[in-house]
């Protein structure tokens, strides 16, 4: 029976494994590169808020703290559908439409009001600890174009 040679065998094994493992960093360098590649492009090419197609909206807001009332009036921006604007305050979240009993498709433009009570149809009472957001869900965003109190930044 002839007899092998095992140190050809190793090396053998040793150049197998050595191009294996250069095959294998060299696919991970790529992979890495093409990696950064698209997340470098999704920066570049994402669209930014306050872009010129961003919806703009400006709200005032009156509190009764003896009442725990907040009247929030629509003062200047783009008309909104009622339906794709909501108020947000902790869990609660009601659109403009349901505040207002009015339609979904109705538009909120210069002065249109709601009146957020803890007795009304928005069911929470509005005190000086709570915050509140004026939030647009319409087209292909979420952002929100208000705060109550306006120095919040909870909510």
């Amino acid at each position: 029976m002839p007899r092998q040679d095992t140190r050809r065998t190793v090396r053998g094994d040793e150049r197998a494994i050595t191009v294996t493992d250069s095959i294998a960093a060299g696919s991970l360098v790529v992979l890495a590169v093409v990696l950064a590649a698209g997340l470098g492009l999704g920066v570049l090419f994402a669209p930014s808020e306050g872009g010129n197609n961003a919806t703009r909206a400006d709200f005032s807001y009156q509190h009764f703290s003896e009442d725990s009332v907040l009247v929030v009036t629509f003062v200047e921006g783009d008309s909104i559908q009622a339906g794709d604007l909501s108020v947000v305050s902790g869990e609660t979240n009601r659109t403009w439409a349901m505040l207002a009993n009015t339609t979904e498709s109705q538009e909120v433009s210069q002065g249109s009001t709601v009146q957020l009570t803890g007795t009304g149809r928005f069911g929470r009472p509005i005190t000086t600890d709570t915050t509140v957001r004026i939030v647009y869900t319409g087209g292909n965003e979420t952002r929100v174009l208000s705060r109550w109190p306006p120095n919040s930044s909870a909510g």
